[in-house]
């Protein structure tokens, strides 16, 4: 998907790896939503900011949808293809790791899940995600959290 430049309303957005697999993956209940995201960051209304292991998660989860059926061996390089040369910003989240422990610890969630939410909290932006356990898990006091 390639974007718009020059556009002055850009705003910054964290987004996790199950926003790119809801977007790339039909059968994933918010589709339609993850679709919409992805044409405001096409159209250069926001930057998609994230943890750099976001990388390794979208590889694991091509691997796995591979692996239960739902996508074809000769798809998953394609969808790698497309996926990884999005122009997301990824950042060293290691200085963050503090928090990123406070995160997991106070609401149950996974130091990878606690990557995401601190570094929107150091970034000072938003939040999507795609997972509903995470956004249970953080919402009522993080609101700059929002589910896909």
């Amino acid at each position: 998907m390639s974007r718009a430049e020059g556009n002055l309303k850009e705003m910054d957005i964290v987004i996790d790896a199950s926003v790119l697999l809801k977007a790339y993956f039909k059968d994933e209940l918010g589709h339609e939503a993850a679709q919409e995201l992805m044409k405001s960051y096409a159209s250069g209304e926001c930057n998609f900011l994230a943890p750099s292991l976001i990388t390794y998660e979208i590889i694991n989860a091509c691997i796995v949808a591979n692996r239960r059926g739902r996508i074809e061996l000769e798809l998953v390089k394609e969808l790698l293809d497309e996926m990884l040369s999005l122009d997301i910003v990824k950042k060293d989240v290691g200085h963050l790791s503090g928090r990123i422990w406070e995160f997991s610890v106070r609401y149950g969630v996974s130091a990878y899940d606690g990557s995401y939410l601190a570094l929107a909290e150091e970034q000072n932006c938003e939040l999507m995600t795609g997972d509903k356990r995470l956004y249970k898990a953080v919402s009522k006091d993080l609101k700059w959290i929002f589910l896909v």
